[in-house]
């Protein structure tokens, strides 16, 4: 894409990035339309866990089970949210638990800037498929 001029590049850019949603948009629709025991559904595989994240930085992530991949990740912070002392994650991405260059991504990494007096608790989320 670098021979295109930067209005061309956009264009490409956001029909690929719509184009992605709409794929994922289907594919979850279509996950949520069969009942939670067909083999689909049973394929998925969400670890949920608490982290404290003390004043200052933590770097965290949240690991599929073995044998499974992250296909998606989050976070929830549930406490007091303020403008004047905001939970910033500056990190919201899937990661990995080896160094490998060619490991499969089976984690998801979180890095969160706490800048409140005191300790707060954040939900973590990794959603996990099998890998292929």
């Amino acid at each position: 894409m670098g021979g295109l001029p930067g209005s061309g590049r956009t264009a490409v850019l956001v029909t690929i990035g719509g184009l992605v949603g709409g794929a994922l948009a289907w594919s979850g629709s279509a996950m949520a339309d069969r009942p939670a025991g067909t083999a689909a559904a049973q394929q998925v595989t969400v670890v949920t866990e608490n982290r404290e994240v003390p004043p200052g930085y933590l770097g965290t992530n949240v690991v599929c089970p073995k044998g499974r991949r992250a296909i998606s990740g989050g976070y929830a912070y549930h406490g007091v949210h303020s403008t004047r002392n905001p939970v910033i994650v500056e990190v919201n991405a899937p990661g990995r638990t080896s160094d490998r260059p060619d490991a499969v991504a089976d984690a998801w990494d979180l890095f969160f800037l706490n800048s409140k007096d005191k300790t707060i608790t954040v939900e973590v989320h990794v959603v996990c498929t099998p890998i292929d």
